[in-house]
Parts: C-alpha cells; structure tokens; sequence
C-alpha cells in the first residue's frame, strides 16, 4: 500500500504501468474522490518532467474543462522518516473507462459522441496554445454521461509556428512524420484522431448504419493521409464533419470559461527566484482582483519548489459571502 498523505485514504487502484500507477483516493476533510498520480520508484528525469509538465499544462488551463490539479509533491517513506522520492500529483478524478476499454466491450457504452466531444476539447486546448502530444483511445475518458475528457497531458508540447518537437510517441496512433523525426503539428494531432476513429470503426463499426459508417469512413481517411497537406487543417474542421456525419450539434461554448494566463510562465519564474531566497518560515504574498490568476500562478511557483525538494505551503485567503 502508498505512504500517501495521511489526509487521503486510498480507495482503489486505477491503472498502473511501468511509469508508475494511478489511485483513487478520498479526501478525510471535503470526502471528494480524487486521482493521485505516483511515479514508479525508479522513474527518471524524463518521467518527472513529464509529470510537471502535466500539472503546469492542467493548472494552466483551468476553467476549460480539463481536470483541475489539487496538490503536488514527494511521497515519504513508510517508516516515516525521510521521504521515499516518488513524486505525485493529485487531481480531480475523471470517472468513467479509458475509449480503448469501451471500444472492446461489445455494445457497452456509446463512443461516437465522447470521440467527438474530445475533439472539441481538444480544439480549445490548440486555442489555447498547446498540443496534447498523445492522443489515443487509452487517454480519453468515456464518463457515464456519454461524455468524453482527454487526460494525461504529460507529453503536452507548447503550440509553435513549425510544430514543437514531440516528447513521445505511440506509434500505433503517431502520424507517420512524427516517426520520422518531424515536429509536432495540429494535423499531427488530427492524424491521432483519425487513426483513433479508424481503430473504433474497426472494433465497433458493424453497430452503426451503412451511412454513417461510410461518412465516419471518409472522415478517418481525410485525417490519416500520408500527406500533412492533405488532412484536415483544424481539429474544429474535423469535429464539424463528425457532427454531420453522426447528426450531433455543436456542444455550446461555456459562458463561464477562463482562458490560460497571459503571461504565467515569465511571471512565475521571477516569483520562484524571489521564493528560493527567502529564509524559513518566510512568506510571499500574492493580492490581486478575482479571476486575475491569482491561485494558477501560486500554484505553479509551489510545485516547481516541491519538485525541487523543499518545504512549501501554498495557503488560500477565505472567499467572503461563502455559505457552508
């Protein structure tokens, strides 16, 4: 069992590979659900940039539908003394089966529209200046709701004029530039999608009527082509044809949407030097209007000092006018 943080009891294992391995967990003092994400003992450099950069790419776009990142930092050892060096990070917990599970199960759950709805996530998370780097049926989540939600953005890549370069790849969903040493692209991202929608026709194409899985057809062969040039040239191109194809509207855009903080990544970095300086027990004060960015860029200076191995608290002023 993890020597997790004695405020979270750990409920049930969720998944787990030879990067490391995701709980469900409850809190003891709000009793929400959460996902913790724990780092294999022996995970490397790469391992733990990538989970930072998925709690920096989360935190970054809170307010748009992606799960919001709850806390950040180094199990201790079980015994109690020292820490064991694993890094975690907790998270909303996104319920529901990964599209490769639903996809193997035989008339279960429905995949069409959850593979439809991602894409239009996935469309805001390019607006909003970044790629996800791996898409493929195992990081979309099917929710009960018939909905679905990218997760683990660990490999996400800033959007680039050019393309960025990838982190890594699956090659059974990686457009084939990419194999060939390429930068990562929009329609790289709308090839994984294809590639996605081709492996579903596939699985479970026979449930659908001969019209629609002719127009689904069509769509995965546009976005595969060999050629860049010739796929879709947006993800939001691709989501309005898969309306079409399969009679859903548009999902309508949420009033209540923030937009990634302008501006976070210098600003943080400067907080952070000011913080590495302070002496124990010191403190640094952010104040600013709601909605400024307040708590996303206080976030990110804690985990980038956690992952460095210090002591931090991050401490949250009490909302006026809040009932219980």
């Amino acid at each position: 069992m993890l020597a997790i943080p004695k405020r979270y009891e750990a409920l049930r294992r969720l998944g787990q590979g030879g990067g490391g391995e995701v709980w469900a967990v409850r809190d003891r003092v709000s009793d929400r659900v959460l996902a913790l994400k724990v780092l294999a003992a022996d995970a490397g450099e790469q391992e733990v940039l990538a989970l930072v950069r998925e709690a920096v790419a989360l935190t970054g776009l809170e307010g748009l539908g992606v799960p919001r990142v709850i806390a950040f930092g180094s199990l201790r050892a079980r015994d109690g003394d020292g820490r064991d060096g694993r890094r975690y990070m907790l998270r909303e917990l996104v319920e529901g089966e990964s599209l490769e599970a639903v996809l193997e199960t035989e008339r279960g759950l429905p995949w069409i529209e959850p593979l439809v709805r991602v894409c239009e996530q996935l469309t805001v998370l390019h607006r909003s200046g970044l790629l996800h780097g791996d898409i493929k049926p195992a990081n979309i989540i099917v929710g009960a709701n018939g909905l679905g939600t990218l997760v683990d953005l660990g490999l996400a890549a800033p959007w680039r004029e050019g393309g960025s370069r990838a982190q890594g790849l699956t090659p059974k969903f990686a457009a084939p530039e990419l194999l060939e040493g390429d930068k990562l692209t929009v329609r790289a991202e709308v090839y994984s999608l294809g590639a996605t929608l081709r492996e579903a026709l596939g699985m479970r194409g026979a449930e659908l009527g001969t019209h629609v899985r002719i127009e689904l057809a069509r769509i995965a062969s546009r976005a595969t082509q060999l050629a860049p040039t010739a796929r879709y040239p947006s993800v939001d191109e691709l989501a309005s044809d898969l309306c079409k194809a399969c009679g859903l509207a548009p999902s309508a855009p949420r009033d209540d949407a923030a937009w990634p903080v302008v501006g976070l990544d210098g600003t943080a970095q400067r907080l952070t030097a000011q913080a590495r300086a302070l002496p124990a027990g010191g403190a640094l004060v952010l104040a600013g209007p709601v909605g400024s960015g307040r708590t996303t860029l206080a976030r990110r200076v804690a985990w980038t000092l956690g992952v460095e191995g210090r002591a931090v608290a991050m401490i949250e002023a009490p909302r006026v006018g809040m009932t219980s």
